[in-house]
């Protein structure tokens, strides 16, 4: 018979942040190290305001294809991972630029080079602070 786990909060018994979970066949990996700290769907082409969000604050538009992303809790370290995406049918091309662990640039052009305004899409993976 299947089991249902109701908790409202998970701590390790060795660390409060050291939960290790078996993942396919006997691997295990550390439950913390495979959730997004931060994602975030922004419309950059009528407003640059966040669609939804998770731990960012605030985006910021500095001119065209260029907005800076604010965390609400910062992460620990300036080489974290963000994999983005962004859409117009254009052939977009995403750089995250300047991270900082408060912050990071996000840059978009189209496929000609041209900076542009299009909605995007970001999911933040690293230690937070």
């Amino acid at each position: 018979m299947a089991s249902i786990l109701k908790v409202d909060e998970m701590q390790g018994v060795t660390s409060a942040g050291d939960i290790t979970i078996t993942g396919e066949g006997t691997a295990t990996m550390q439950l913390q190290q495979g959730v997004a700290k931060a994602w975030c769907s922004v419309d950059h082409d009528t407003s640059t305001t966040f669609h939804e969000s998770f731990n960012f604050s605030s985006v910021t538009d500095n001119s065209t294809g260029s907005y800076t992303c604010a965390f609400t809790n910062a992460m620990n370290f300036t080489r974290y991972s963000a994999p983005t995406s962004c859409y117009s049918g254009d052939g977009d091309i995403t750089n995250i630029a300047n991270e900082a662990t408060a912050n990071f640039r996000l840059r978009v052009f189209n496929d000609t080079g041209a900076a542009a305004d299009v909605d995007c899409f970001t999911a933040v993976f690293g230690d937070l602070a």
